[in-house]
């Protein structure tokens, strides 16, 4: 047993030469193939692919004009996003979004999904070429298109994509053990998206990597995300403010989920989804798997470095859905690299190599096609881009700035914040954040949103402080209940959306 030391060898990238630029040359043709593949799904439709993508770039067109002082966040004043407690826990990301927030934000947003999720894919790429792993041209196939729900969830205008990003430059520099940059990059993550843990994860899955094979201790990456991490939240445009939101979302990662109907991605995934949707990804992990040799990791740790992270990711995503956008590409590295170091071989002959890529191409390209095929279709079947417009210019022509204003279905607060920043609303973004500030307030939300009180239009206008409801048309049992009760008239209504103003 013994510590690691920093002039201690590492395994490196194979010795074979390469012309000047190549690597630069191949990255850039992933990403532009990349690029084209996510545009190809994301055009499917119209519609802004996420509920939440309509709040990101809103937010980020506010935060543009705003800028250089942080806007006050007034939509949500009764949940713990209030004005005086507001995170903005993705800040980088809004501000790298702003580029897009110039001319019609449908658009923009539609533009930037595929622009950040071909930067994650090539950054994936970027390590299967830094380390000379063979036949990485056949690997980009299922990097990119081997997952259905990956293709899906990459095509929202969200941060995961760009949180890809990091954790691909992360895996170099632990791997490299080059920790002064690696803590720089934990500083950026935090300041990116609340998902920065991850590369402190990253950080002990290695450190766990190295006891295994050497029996020795590696804590040197483990340290630098963990100091990047602390200085990150502490020099922070919103401390000590952030510090109270993790708070906030360990509950919600830990919280009984029956006693709140929360988002959905803090739910399992479907298991018929997560082995239709990621067939080939599957067959190729148990390829590997079955080659897999863990007396070679003394060796060649870094197979047993994406087995640990592939695990980790498989059994996050079947425990919350939210982790889908994580486990196809580090899979993916988890296949590569090992079977690249049991020096897997294509048959030495030309006709049988040729005839064996043929193969291995015709099965990947099915797979991958079926794959983009049904990504498209889904994103085809979103509904109308527009459904909340009407309702929302309807509020903002009609009421008083800033005014309160009772969503019913918190999930709608997005579109409703993108089409009218004019009022504030009740919920959003998540139930819990009401929930979490006010357990009562929010109790009798839940109530009055499921129907089941009978008069509920006074208790809107007295404890909500509101005489305006605007709910989607299929939110039946409030809808049932509100014209039953005769305390509401419809004042707007349209195929998606209905007003109703308190008597």
């Amino acid at each position: 047993m013994k510590l690691e030391t920093a002039d201690e060898p590492d395994l490196r990238s194979h010795t074979t030469d390469r012309p000047p630029g190549a690597p630069a040359l191949e990255c850039l043709a992933a990403f532009l193939l990349s690029l084209g593949l996510m545009f190809w799904i994301q055009f499917a439709s119209p519609a802004i692919v996420g509920n939440d993508a309509y709040y990101h770039i809103g937010w980020s067109r506010v935060l543009r004009a705003s800028l250089p002082r942080l806007p006050a966040f007034t939509w949500l004043p009764l949940t713990v996003l209030r004005a005086s407690a507001f995170v903005d826990q993705h800040f980088l990301f809004h501000v790298l979004l702003m580029p897009f927030t110039f001319g019609d934000l449908r658009l923009g947003a539609k533009l930037a999904a595929p622009f950040f999720s071909a930067i994650a894919i090539a950054t994936i790429f970027w390590l299967l070429v830094v380390y000379r792993i063979r036949y990485r041209w056949l690997w980009l196939l299922p990097l990119a298109a081997g997952s259905e729900p990956f293709l899906y969830r990459m095509s929202m205008t969200r941060a995961p994509s760009l949180s890809l990003v990091l954790l691909g430059v992360g895996v170099y520099l632990i791997l490299e053990r080059k920790l002064v940059p690696l803590a720089v990059l934990t500083f950026i993550f935090v300041w990116l998206y609340n998902l920065f843990p991850l590369i402190v994860v990253f950080a002990l899955a290695y450190a766990v990597t190295v006891w295994l094979s050497d029996r020795r201790f590696a804590l040197g990456p483990l340290v630098a995300t963990s100091l990047g991490a602390a200085v990150g939240l502490v020099i922070n445009p919103y401390f000590p403010k952030d510090l109270v939101l993790i708070f906030h979302h360990v509950h919600m990662l830990l919280a009984e989920k029956a006693s709140i109907d929360v988002g959905g991605e803090w739910y399992p995934v479907d298991t018929w989804e997560m082995f239709t949707g990621n067939a080939s990804l599957l067959a190729l992990c148990f390829v590997a798997l079955l080659t897999f040799n863990f007396r070679k990791r003394s060796r060649d740790r870094r197979p047993l470095f994406f087995l640990l992270l592939a695990s980790i990711f498989f059994l996050m995503t079947l425990r919350w859905q939210r982790f889908f956008e994580y486990w196809p590409p580090f899979a993916i590295l988890f296949a590569a690299f090992t079977l690249d170091a049991e020096r897997l071989e294509l048959p030495q002959r030309v006709p049988q190599r040729l005839g064996t890529v043929a193969a291995l191409l015709a099965v990947l390209g099915a797979a991958a096609a079926l794959n983009v095929r049904a990504a498209r279709a889904e994103i085809r079947d979103i509904r109308d881009p527009f459904a909340m417009r009407g309702a929302s210019t309807w509020l903002a022509d009609h009421t008083a700035p800033g005014s309160m204003v009772f969503n019913v279905d918190w999930a709608a607060f997005p579109e409703l914040f993108y089409y009218d920043p004019h009022n504030t609303y009740v919920s959003g973004l998540d139930p819990r954040y009401l929930y979490d500030s006010q357990p009562d307030l929010w109790k009798l939300y839940d109530s009055i949103t499921q129907g089941q009180l009978q008069h509920s239009g006074p208790i809107i206008r007295e404890r909500f402080g509101t005489r305006y409801v605007v709910a989607r048309n299929d939110s039946t049992d409030f809808l049932n209940a509100a014209n039953a009760s005769g305390d509401f008239d419809t004042v707007y209504s349209d195929a998606y959306a209905s007003v109703l103003h308190v008597r």
